[in-house]
């Protein structure tokens, strides 16, 4: 109870925030929401349904490097589904992102920030999102 109106205020200022963001990637996207996309894990069906994003999941972790399956999936779903880029949730292994663009595929972080993250807060790491993913549609 005592520190009612310091909760208020910071609530009050994280709302601020966090609808300025939205707010943002509504704009970003607005420009090509049907755009074909990868992610590289089913984190991101979050993401597609918010902004009604053309985005089909794979499962794939940055600090490993597909295996030969993975790859043939891939080909499969870009059959139907010509996507230029990929979101993952962290920087890839380098081998991953070159194999990827030698096929014309440009990878993307959109960190979801699911721990404390080492540098900054929550609402920085989503500016940097913001950004990032303002490359795809710009």
């Amino acid at each position: 109870p005592k520190l009612h109106d310091t909760f208020q205020e910071n609530y009050q200022s994280l709302e601020k925030d966090l609808m300025a963001l939205d707010g943002e990637i509504k704009a970003i996207v607005s420009n090509n929401p049907t755009l074909p996309l990868l992610a590289s894990h089913p984190v991101y069906d979050y993401l597609s349904r918010r902004y009604g994003l053309n985005i089909k999941s794979l499962h794939w972790e940055p600090d490993e490097i597909p295996n030969a399956e993975q790859w043939i999936e891939l080909q499969s779903i870009l059959k139907h589904h010509p996507a230029r880029w990929i979101i993952w949730e962290a920087v890839p292994f380098q081998e991953s992102v070159k194999r990827l663009e030698s096929i014309g595929i440009n990878s993307l972080v959109f960190d979801p920030c699911g721990n404390v993250p080492e540098k900054g807060d929550f609402v920085a790491i989503m500016r940097q999102n913001v950004e990032n993913i303002r490359m795809i549609f710009h």
